[in-house]
């Protein structure tokens, strides 16, 4: 029985009963401890009232919840206003209610009989044993855990005292047998209880430094550590060389099966620990108390750099700030690592060993955002595609797949997407009409509506295989060159050359020749030549022309993509372009803009084509390079209409500027010969 007191005022009570103990925890105490003070030694009783009345307002809302030190001070605080209300003539008739409420509270609670009068405690043991059967409980051995009608009672507690009534009693302690009992309590009557448990096994007591520590027994978890050692732990941490706050409360491994095992400690930051247990720790039955194990630290060092900016860097979810990052110290151990982009996103899993350094180049892939299967139309292989198309995400190289979330259509995702920039690309599948329904339009978009068709069969063998392989696709955007054009002949020894530029020429390789060896190894056509320039390392190659080897240096030349390659998807394609852009500077950032504009030419967008190439300028003149972009610009005005002739022959004037400037690659034609050809069209 609870009573609401209203000395304080009201606001204050409401207030003081949704304390955080925790929070509150040195106040209440402090505030405990003066009213004591108050009355004990100063004789006040209305200053002690006053503080005790404002404990009984924080804790007796809260009752028969609190545990441990919370709970006996509420019992103490009864107590003690019991004994106050006594000596009050006008809160006398307060006190057996103090005392009834602590009975209620604690049945098994014993008054302070220092404190309380004669008359109070006997009144106190007159109303528990009108209310109340004495208890007089055995328990074998000593240290178990001991539970009343299911709910376990806080070890060191006695119990003396219960409600008239049935109650079901268990008793348990690792290494044996449990026991429970069923028993019913009448009023007036002493009840003798035994609870002797039988040993079945043995047990094994280990701390471990820090806390939070998992325990394994021959591979299985059992748990982890946790709270914090008693006093009687001492000795255990000064041997381990931790302080005993930093020492885990015991854990106890009961069970153990007969023979040998193995233990192992686990904790992330921390090197495993692995202790052998011989096959006398299980027989015959005992109670072992282990050493206390202190985990040594482990950690390694992680590295993520980027060309990108705005990289915000994640490990397991949690975020570690901007990249680039230099010599991040982390716990060693497998991350799932993940770079969030203003656009584009890049994830991996990186293994970061104990005491080494990891090290991360993070280039945004772009990301495809799957809209569903559209429509409710069954047809035969419908959840069979479905699973594919899901799934599709696990076989691609080049972008960050998702899938639309639960219940959102594809309207409302769409314009999410466009207005949160969470994708550059979607995918889209479409059922083609038809009776029956035996093929899927595969639309794959840009948010900015380039789009690309395919047509799959559901019960085709693997039907994403041709897709996959499409959006897998990059091609080169540069080559390794040598200033060689090389033609391959029937009847030579390697790629003759048909043409050397000043450089290969002052290096001493000579026109009309094959080339037999480059870097010690033959070539035997210009296939296997280019591939030897792309597998050299460093900027130069030793070749062979059947005479002493001679030294070329290497330059990386621009490529322009290809137009209309049926093993391309474009818009995919352009989304990469479009986020490598995003972190180029100077001739690199010209020449992404070029095949910006050739992927949009692909798509007949010549308007925006033009607007992107106007945008782009190239400081190079050789190969693909300004001239280059001139030309393309005015193909673009052309296909425009003839209203922008004028502009067109403007910028094929620009073109003819730069002679050495060539379409496709270093090897391509050249871009002169063919804008003077398109001005010689436009002459009325």
């Amino acid at each position: 029985m609870f009573r609401c007191r209203f000395i304080l005022p009201l606001l204050f009570v409401l207030a003081a009963a949704s304390w955080n103990l925790s929070a509150q925890d040195p106040a209440l105490k402090e505030t405990f401890q003066q009213a004591k003070v108050l009355w004990g030694t100063q004789g006040d009783r209305e200053g002690a009232s006053a503080k005790f009345e404002q404990i009984l307002s924080a804790l007796e809302p809260k009752g028969k919840t609190l545990e441990g030190e919370w709970l006996q001070m509420l019992c103490e605080t009864y107590n003690w206003l019991a004994v106050l209300d006594d000596r009050t003539p006008a809160k006398k008739a307060r006190a057996p209610k103090d005392l009834e409420a602590l009975l209620e509270l604690n049945p098994d609670f014993e008054v302070d009989r220092n404190l309380t009068s004669a008359r109070l405690l006997a009144h106190f043991e007159a109303l528990r044993t009108s209310k109340l059967v004495r208890v007089k409980l055995v328990l074998e051995p000593e240290g178990g855990t001991l539970t009343l009608d299911g709910k376990p009672r806080p070890k060191g507690t006695q119990l003396k005292y219960l409600s008239p009534g049935s109650h079901r009693i268990a008793y348990a302690k690792a290494g044996f047998q449990p026991i429970e009992q069923q028993v019913d309590l009448a009023l007036k009557e002493t009840k003798s209880l035994e609870l002797k448990l039988v040993r079945n096994s043995s047990t094994i007591t280990l701390h471990t430094s820090p806390a939070g520590v998992e325990i394994l027994l021959d591979g299985k978890s059992l748990g982890k550590t946790s709270g914090q050692a008693a006093p009687e732990a001492r000795p255990l941490a000064e041997k381990a060389e931790v302080s005993l706050e930093q020492l885990a409360g015991p854990f106890v491994i009961s069970d153990l099966a007969a023979g040998s095992h193995i233990l192992e400690l686990r904790a992330p930051c921390f090197r495993t620990r692995r202790i052998d247990l011989d096959a006398t720790y299980a027989t015959p039955f005992q109670d072992h108390l282990l050493e206390a194990y202190r985990l040594e630290p482990s950690r390694g060092a992680l590295t993520v750099n980027t060309t990108s900016p705005g990289g915000e860097l994640f490990l397991n979810g949690t975020s570690q700030g901007p990249i680039p990052v230099k010599d991040l110290q982390v716990c060693s151990g497998t991350y799932d690592l993940q770079v969030r982009f203003p656009a584009g996103g890049f994830s991996q899993r990186v293994e970061i060993p104990e005491g080494q350094a990891a090290t991360v180049l993070a280039r945004p892939k772009a990301r495809m955002v799957f809209l569903g299967l559209e429509g409710t139309d069954e047809f035969a292989g419908r959840d069979r595609l479905q699973r594919f198309l899901e799934t599709l995400g696990e076989r691609l190289k080049t972008l960050a797949f998702t899938v639309i979330a639960p219940g959102e259509d594809t309207q409302t995702t769409l314009a999410r997407l466009k207005a949160s920039k969470e994708a550059e690309l979607t995918l889209l599948a479409r059922p083609v009409p038809g009776k029956p329904i035996h093929e899927v339009e595969l639309v794959v978009s840009t948010l900015q509506g380039e789009e690309d068709h395919s047509v799959v069969k559901p019960l085709e063998q693997d039907p994403l295989e041709a897709l996959a392989d499409r959006l897998n696709r990059i091609p080169l955007l540069s080559q390794p060159w040598g200033g060689l054009n090389l033609l391959d002949l029937p009847g030579e020894a390697g790629p003759w050359v048909l043409q050397a530029d000043e450089l290969a020429l002052r290096a001493g390789v000579k026109t009309g020749k094959a080339i037999t060896q480059v870097n010690g190894k033959p070539v035997a056509n210009t296939a296997a030549f280019r591939q030897a320039l792309v597998e050299a390392p460093g900027d130069r190659i030793t070749l062979s022309q059947g005479d002493a080897p001679l030294q070329l240096t290497l330059t990386q030349q621009a490529l322009e993509i290809p137009l209309n390659a049926s093993n391309l998807c474009y818009p995919s394609l352009l989304a990469e372009l479009r986020l490598r852009y995003l972190a180029a500077k100077g001739d690199e950032a010209g020449l992404l803009r070029l095949n910006q504009a050739l992927a949009l030419m692909h798509f007949r967008m010549f308007d925006r084509a033009m607007e992107v190439l106007r945008d782009a300028r190239v400081v190079g003149s050789q190969g693909v390079s300004q001239g280059t972009l001139d030309y393309y610009t005015g193909i673009c005005l052309l296909r425009l209409g003839n209203v922008y002739v004028p502009e067109a022959i403007q910028a094929f004037n620009q073109a003819l500027k730069y002679p050495q400037a060539t379409l496709f690659g270093p090897e391509g034609p050249l871009v002169a010969p063919l804008a003077r050809q398109a001005l010689d069209d436009l002459k009325p």
